[in-house]
């Protein structure tokens, strides 16, 4: 490089003393002007020259040959052989060269079914780097041609994987029924189907789209080297929603009653709310989702049962379909009236009541089943004479009520009680 610079000085020098001397008649004589532009052209495609010279190489690459000028009822394989390039281009633009820089192709214009060697063209693509082609390797290759025969097939619409779980594919319209299958003779036979597959994976909504039609055996294999027309068609696809959702309120049912005397005071479940899936109509009138019934007969306690819910046909939940039911049982409390006979107490062994003691009414006042299970000999009703001689006397009626119980109501309270002698 440093012997380049050098000679490019030198030729500057020789130059410009060529140059000086004439400068004053370059307005005299307009040939010697020219002279000039044409020196200092040649200095600078020297220059450049040397600074980013031209070179031969192959390419890195093997280049695809396509095939042109195709008769009609031919078929071509698909595959073509490679070819390789060397080129000449300056220095610094060879390493930019790629595949799309350059065409290769086959002219079969005018050729029978059969087999030929053909010559490649080979043509750059583009112009930088002075780009020229040197040599294809081969420069020829071998073309097996067949005759091209087609047929008609059904299409059939392939449906990949699915919508969410609340939708479902309703209704599709192909654009086409059949379409034509051409080709090779054994690539035709094997081709029983052209098939359309759309990809519904997380759509929620109608759609159409144009499918490219892809030739298929009897296994559903793909078939190759064969050409569909129509290649492309329109596919309508309808999706409706099948199921619908909602939060409703779990609702239990009970059965039976409690034993008598006790009240069914509450009722709680969990979960108390569960997102229930069904038809849309169902969802839309539905208030409640029942439970399967909790028995309770003859229950005097809190009662807590695990039961399903009663879903109805066509329905399901998110989550498990079991609740937990709990019922508070609390004893009812009331009131309810007694006939007491009176005891007495304190009597003198000498004295007797004239005539008879009146029985007294006593209402007791509490839980219902303790009320019901209260004999009248349970309640105590007593009078106290102790220390009374003969005469009359107005006595309070004490009364003794059952444990858990109270005595709200005694009738009478108070008493005339009349003493005499034996």
């Amino acid at each position: 490089m440093e012997q380049i610079r050098m000679l490019l000085w030198e030729v500057a020098v020789v130059i410009g003393a060529l140059l000086r001397p004439a400068a004053k008649s370059i307005r005299e004589n307009s040939g010697l002007a020219v002279l000039s532009v044409v020196l200092a052209f040649g200095l600078w495609i020297f220059v450049t020259d040397a600074e980013n010279p031209e070179q031969t190489r192959r390419l890195g690459f093997s280049l695809s040959v396509r095939p042109v000028n195709v008769p009609a009822d031919i078929a071509v394989p698909t595959g073509l052989e490679s070819v390789g390039v060397e080129v000449k281009v300056e220095e610094n633009a060879f390493d930019d060269l790629a595949k799309d820089d350059f065409q290769a192709t086959v002219d079969l214009r005018g050729l029978a079914a059969g087999k030929y060697p053909v010559p490649v063209d080979v043509k750059p693509l583009t112009e930088r780097g002075n780009l020229r082609i040197v040599k294809v390797i081969p420069d020829q290759i071998t073309v097996e041609l067949s005759q091209l025969i087609s047929k008609p097939v059904p299409v059939e619409l392939e449906i990949s994987k699915a919508p969410p779980s609340d939708f479902a594919v309703s209704q599709t319209k192909l654009e086409a029924e059949t379409a034509v299958v051409a080709g090779r003779q054994d690539r035709v036979a094997a081709a029983a189907k052209v098939v359309a597959s759309v990809d519904v994976e997380g759509r929620t909504d109608s759609f159409a789209a144009a499918v490219r039609l892809e030739a298929r055996d009897r296994q559903g294999a793909l078939v190759d080297e064969v050409q569909v027309d129509p290649a492309i068609i329109d596919v309508n696809i309808t999706i409706e929603q099948i199921s619908f959702s909602r939060a409703l309120a779990v609702s239990p049912q009970l059965k039976g009653t409690p034993r008598e005397g006790y009240n069914v005071l509450g009722v709680s479940v969990e979960p108390a709310v569960v997102t229930v899936f069904g038809s849309q109509t169902f969802v839309e009138q539905a208030v409640a989702i029942l439970t399967q019934p909790v028995d309770i007969d003859g229950a005097r306690s809190d009662t807590s049962r695990t039961v399903s819910l009663s879903l109805p046909t066509g329905t399901s939940i998110k989550g498990g379909v079991n609740v937990t039911v709990k019922v508070k049982i609390t004893a009812a409390t009331g009131q309810q009236a007694f006939a007491v006979p009176i005891a007495v107490n304190g009597l003198a062994d000498n004295l007797k009541i004239a005539g008879s003691l009146p029985a007294v009414q006593v209402f007791l006042f509490g839980a219902l089943p303790d009320l019901l299970e209260v004999n009248p000999n349970d309640i105590k009703a007593s009078i106290d004479l102790d220390g009374k001689d003969a005469g009359t006397y107005k006595v309070s009626v004490k009364v003794t009520a059952p444990n858990g119980l109270e005595a709200r109501s005694i009738s009478p309270q108070e008493m005339d009680v009349s003493l005499e002698h034996k």
